[in-house]
């Protein structure tokens, strides 16, 4: 009897050990968010004891009903949510199946639009910023205060991500910690620095390959790397590039034979997004503490990378390492020294962009080549300069004040700040594509036209009009002009009205997309009946030419081969019912 009731006792006693180590499992480093795709997100966490890693979520917080289990016991967790919903928030809660460890209010995510999606998107860049430094501190200050009303969607760390060694301890007192809050519901994309490499490039086993989770088989869109060295992602209808440029796998990043310029160039060329953005730590161009004339893998960089960077027609590239604020004129062509910076042979545009109003400060618009770089190096640690400074290749210099970017893209238009720790935006550019249009419309007398300007913006119409989109009736033959409020942008709509009658019951559509060179071509009618499309280039020369016979809904897409002014033609039986002309 002695005998059974100790047998009960010790395994009571199990039990009881067995619930006690359950319940003091504990999370040590937050939840944070990895690799987020339209369909898609990685949710990571730590704990102090090993167990199997449960997700529960759902679009209110209160209702999480969907969950995803990983069995595998482990302090390191990792767990991929799949089959979501495109541009949508969710909920989450991280745990064990055992029960759930931490659920809060600030614990959600949103998925990423759909790509090619013009919704606004917010970007938040800050290179070596892990420092524990005051300024560190002041620049998180003013990021909060600016997502109070409008916060960023993804965050891009620039590298020197955690000082001095970006070991793991590093990272988790100077980043982890202090970013503990924003890490849970904004889905960070990183690069390395020098410093996460403790300056050894050939040593690629590092904390930081451990503790991040990118889409290395272009789960986000781009082209499979394969490495977590290097990868691209979309974000809506920006193509997101991150590049290792300290990494030595089999050379470095200004080693054109290399895979991650062999990949790149394939990344690129692959790209239909309208925006590309690449980062990368070291900086081609800068006066900073890093002195672009002096560092021999910023030289290679400027070299050897550029030239492709700019064959590809990249738009904006982001770097670190020196501590201060640069931002370049949009430039092409210049490999050399500063001193060989010459802005009438290396501005492409020698606008500001500031697009205030103030003189010379247009946006840049409608680029065929050209690259803006932005040293956004004062996240953290601040100050120092080469020789020279500042860069004459620099539309605006800091050194003194640290600071963080918030891109915008919204369509066709891409605003750019730099807020300062003072909390003023010191810097900012605008550049637009596919505005300053001209097309030419033909509709039938007293016919409702609508017409809408080719930017997000501000809208000055010549009938005194102020939206985005009007709706006019002509009667004669009318040029309608709209432009934005300082003058840099004009729109010009020319509406040839028709003595014959062009006007049909149903509804026929253009849609040309120029991110992709193609035309979309829609026709509703409630009966059948015979049309004939046409599409022609300025010249005349016929692209597309096709009928359909007793048919009431058409849908057509036609690939246009290059940019350029084209005409779209329609007729229903033997009435011309369209032709105007647009530009892709």
């Amino acid at each position: 009897m002695l005998r059974l009731s100790l047998v009960r006792w010790v395994l009571l006693l199990g039990l009881t050990v067995m619930k006690l180590t359950t319940i003091a499992q504990s999370v040590t480093r937050s939840p944070y968010l990895q690799t987020v795709t339209p369909t898609g997100i990685t949710i990571r966490w730590r704990t102090d004891l090993p167990t199997d890693s449960r997700v529960r979520f759902g679009a209110d917080l209160s209702q999480l009903t969907q969950q995803t289990t990983d069995p595998a016991a482990t302090t390191e967790h990792l767990v991929t949510l799949t089959d979501l919903q495109p541009a949508t928030q969710y909920f989450y809660a991280v745990g064990s199946s055992a029960g759930d460890l931490m659920v809060s209010s600030d614990q959600y995510f949103r998925t990423s639009p759909v790509a090619g999606s013009t919704v606004p998107v917010r970007i938040w860049a800050l290179g070596d910023f892990g420092s524990s430094t005051v300024n560190q501190f002041q620049v998180l200050d003013q990021y909060r205060q600016a997502a109070q009303s409008h916060p960023a969607d993804i965050w891009l760390w620039l590298g020197d991500n955690a000082y001095d060694q970006g070991y793991d301890s590093q990272y988790q007192q100077r980043l982890f910690t202090i970013y503990n809050d924003i890490l849970k519901h904004l889905p960070a994309w990183s690069t390395p620095g020098n410093h996460e490499y403790a300056d050894v490039p050939t040593n690629l086993n590092i904390d930081y390959f451990k503790l991040i989770t990118v889409p290395q088989q272009a789960e986000a869109g781009g082209v499979p790397s394969g490495s977590k060295l290097n990868y691209s992602f979309d974000y809506a209808n920006v193509h997101v590039v991150s590049l290792d440029s300290e990494g030595q796998d089999d050379g470095r990043l200004y080693d054109t034979t290399g895979h991650q310029v062999q990949w790149l160039k394939l990344d690129l060329a692959a790209n239909h997004q309208p925006w590309t953005i690449v980062f990368f730590h070291h900086p081609p161009y800068s006066k900073g503490s890093r002195d672009s004339d002096v560092f021999d893998d910023q030289t290679q960089l400027r070299r050897k990378l550029v030239p492709i960077l700019e064959r590809f027609n990249v738009d904006l590239v982001l770097s670190g390492h020196s501590h201060i604020y640069e931002r370049t004129y949009l430039i092409k062509g210049h490999y050399g020294l500063a001193n060989t910076f010459n802005t009438n042979q290396h501005a492409v545009s020698t606008s500001s962009a500031q697009y205030d109003g103030s003189a010379n400060s247009c946006p840049i618009v409608n680029k065929l080549s050209g690259v803006v770089y932005v040293v956004a190096g004062s996240g953290g640690q601040l100050g120092g300069n080469g020789n020279g400074y500042p860069h004459p290749a620099m539309v605006y210099s800091n050194n003194t004040v640290g600071g963080s970017m918030l891109i915008d893209v919204t369509d066709n238009r891409l605003d750019a700040q730099w807020l300062a720790t003072d909390g003023t935006v010191k810097d900012k550019f605008t550049m637009f594509k596919q505005v300053n249009k001209q097309q030419t419309l033909s509709y039938s007398s007293g016919n409702p036209v609508s017409l809408t300007a080719s930017w997000p913006g501000t809208y000055r119409w010549s009938t005194g009009e102020t939206n985005r989109t009007i709706n006019v009736s002509p009667t004669v033959s009318t040029t309608y002009t709209v432009s934005d409020n300082v003058g840099c942008l004009t729109d010009t709509y020319i509406v040839n009205v028709e003595n014959g009658d062009l006007r049909f019951d149903g509804q026929l559509v253009l849609y040309p997309d120029p991110a992709t060179g193609v035309a979309t071509i829609k026709a509703s009618m409630p009966d059948p009946v015979t049309i004939d499309l046409q599409l022609t280039t300025s010249d005349g020369t016929v692209i597309f030419s096709k009928q359909y016979v007793n048919t009431s809904q058409v849908l057509e897409q036609v690939n246009l081969a290059t940019p350029g002014q084209y005409w779209f033609i329609a007729s229903i039986g033997t009435r011309l019912v369209g032709r105007m002309s647009f530009t892709l």
